[in-house]
C-alpha cells in the first residue's frame, strides 16, 4: 500500500513537473516580442484656402463711419471681383466700431473691418495677395498679420489617404521586426498589440512654420507595432 502511495506520488510530481515547465515556456513565449515603428508619408496639396483682408477705419461721427465702411466694402469687394472671386466665395463682413476715450486722439470713433474668402481655388488666393497694392494705393492699409488676415490653406481630403496610409505604416513596421528577427535568429510572429498613432500635416519645406500658411503639405502617421518573436 505504502509502495503504490509513493508510485502515484512520483507520477503526480512528474505530471506537476511537466505541467510547469511548459507553463514557463509559454509565459517566455509570449514575453518574447520587439516593438518596431513604421512610418508613412504624403506630398499633399491644400485644397481650401481662406484669406482676409483686414482695415481700420476712423471717424468722428457715426454718419461719417458708416460711409466709411459702405465705401471701403464696396472697394474691397471690387477688387476680389477683378482678381476672380465670385460673390459666393466673399462672406458677410466683420465690423467691429468703438468709442477712443483716451486723451489726444485724433478721431472719436475706431472701426475695425474684415472681408473673408473661401474658396477651393490656392492660386487664386496667392495672386490676389501680390495685388493688394491696388487697395493700398485707394487708401486701404492693409493688415498682413498671418493668423487674423492669413492666408491660410487648409488639406480636407484626409479620409482618402487614412486607410492606404496605415497599410503601408504597418507594412513598413513588419519591415523592420523582420530585419531584427534576421539578425537575432528568430522568426516574426504575430502582432502582440499594434497603435495606429498619431496623424500629423507639416509643412512641405519641413521648416518649424505652421502647415496652415503653406499650400504644400505632407500628411505623415508614426504606426507602433509589437510582434511576437518565435
Amino acid at each position: 500500500m505504502q509502495k503504490q502511495s509513493a508510485i502515484w506520488i512520483s507520477l503526480a510530481l512528474i505530471i506537476s513537473s511537466v505541467i510547469l515547465a511548459f507553463g514557463l515556456s509559454q509565459i517566455k513565449k509570449q514575453n518574447n516580442f520587439v516593438t518596431v515603428k513604421g512610418l508613412s508619408e504624403k506630398e499633399v496639396k491644400a485644397d481650401k484656402a481662406w484669406w482676409s483682408i483686414n482695415t481700420q477705419i476712423a471717424a468722428n461721427t457715426t454718419e461719417d463711419m458708416q460711409r466709411k465702411i459702405q465705401s471701403i466694402e464696396k472697394s474691397i469687394r471690387g477688387f476680389l471681383k477683378s482678381e476672380g472671386f465670385s460673390e459666393s466665395e466673399m462672406k458677410s463682413p466683420s465690423i467691429n466700431v468703438y468709442q477712443n476715450n483716451y486723451q489726444n486722439a485724433t478721431a472719436r470713433l475706431s472701426g475695425d473691418f474684415r472681408l473673408a474668402v473661401v474658396t477651393e481655388d490656392i492660386e487664386k488666393v496667392q495672386s490676389a495677395q501680390k495685388s493688394t497694392g491696388d487697395l493700398i494705393s485707394q487708401g486701404i492699409l492693409i493688415q498682413t498679420d498671418q493668423w487674423s488676415a492669413g492666408p491660410k490653406y487648409y488639406f480636407t481630403k484626409f479620409k482618402s489617404l487614412k486607410k492606404d496610409m496605415l497599410a503601408e505604416a504597418t507594412k513598413e513596421a513588419k519591415a523592420a521586426a523582420q530585419e531584427f528577427a534576421n539578425n537575432s535568429g528568430s522568426a516574426v510572429g504575430k502582432i502582440r498589440r499594434a497603435n495606429q498613432g498619431v496623424f500629423q500635416i507639416l509643412p512641405g519645406d519641413r521648416t518649424n512654420e505652421n502647415e496652415m500658411f503653406t499650400p504644400d503639405k505632407i500628411v505623415r502617421v508614426v504606426s507602433t507595432v509589437d510582434y511576437y518573436l518565435k
